[in-house]
């Protein structure tokens, strides 16, 4: 490992010596077209190209976020972590230059990732809490939180859906990373938290998909609300892509942690409520075999 760092880091810093020759009557390129060009070398696995073109780009323009976040990529790829840390930092903080300003999620969820795969679960937490910072999606208003929370722990989940239409786009993933870290640090009131925005959420964008695809189509059963969930599952079920969605987004992972998280924390009848719907989908997989009331 220590001589795969020297030999990149090598790499990295000599690159201009290695290559210089053999683009000394190479005609210039605009700075856009060597992106273009070290983007291909990375996706083709031709890190020590893609390191010349990336450090020649930020010899033209030193706090290129772009080349940075690619940097970081590349030594994350390569399990160089340190050098991967520094370099997704940089991009962030020039992250006013970003072209496309989403970019910005994709270099803090990297370096969340980064801390995970080296134990760093505090530093992981933190760079979670900053995409929902930066999202605006964060709900600021702690009596609208408290008031989730109460419906969702003493009338059910069903009624928290039908009341609270949590709605996350951006930092949907971070919500829901940060419920699964806070239950296995068994803070299980904040898992609970954060695990009913993400769960709501998905759930918030399946009905607007359902409500797009037919016009008549209603969320609550009847007069009752205790069998919402079932129904929106159910319509799940029978949508492919809908299907795709909620799998893709870990829904019954998450909606289990929640379940769990309620349980634990004292709200034992809407935990098993959420737990035994887990249990009776078919679409549940492991997560409704986790679930299982026996």
């Amino acid at each position: 490992m220590k001589r795969r760092y020297i030999l990149l880091f090598l790499i990295f810093l000599f690159s201009l010596k290695l290559f210089g020759q053999s683009n000394e009557s190479s005609d210039y390129k605009p700075l856009w077209l060597m992106m273009d060009d070290a983007i291909q070398k990375v996706e083709a696995g031709e890190s020590g190209e893609a390191l010349y073109l990336l450090r020649k780009i930020l010899e033209e323009n030193s706090s290129n976020p772009e080349a940075e976040m690619w940097l970081g990529l590349i030594f994350k790829k390569e399990n160089e972590y340190d050098l991967s840390i520094k370099f997704f930092e940089r991009a962030f903080e020039h992250r006013k230059q970003l072209v496309i300003v989403e970019d910005q999620y994709t270099i803090l969820y990297n370096l969340a990732g980064v801390y995970l795969e080296t134990g760093n679960v505090d530093s992981y937490a933190d760079n979670l809490h900053r995409i929902i910072e930066l999202s605006n999606e964060k709900i600021e208003n702690r009596n609208l939180l408290n008031a989730m929370l109460n419906v969702l722990k003493n009338r059910g989940f069903d009624k928290f859906i039908e009341l609270y239409r949590p709605e996350k786009r951006i930092s949907l993933e971070s919500f829901s990373l940060l419920g699964k870290y806070y239950y296995e640090k068994k803070e299980w009131q904040q898992a609970v938290e954060y695990l009913m925005q993400a769960t709501g959420a998905i759930l918030t964008l399946v009905i607007e998909e359902l409500k797009r695809t037919d016009p008549y189509y209603t969320f609550l059963s009847g007069e009752s609300t205790d069998e919402s969930l079932v129904n929106i599952l159910d319509s799940v079920n029978l949508n492919s892509r809908l299907r795709s969605f909620i799998s893709d987004n870990s829904f019954y992972e998450y909606f289990y942690y929640l379940g769990k998280s309620l349980i634990m924390s004292g709200s034992t009848e809407s935990g098993r409520y959420i737990l035994e719907k887990i249990y009776l989908q078919p679409q549940s997989g492991k997560w409704g075999a986790f679930s299982s009331p026996w």
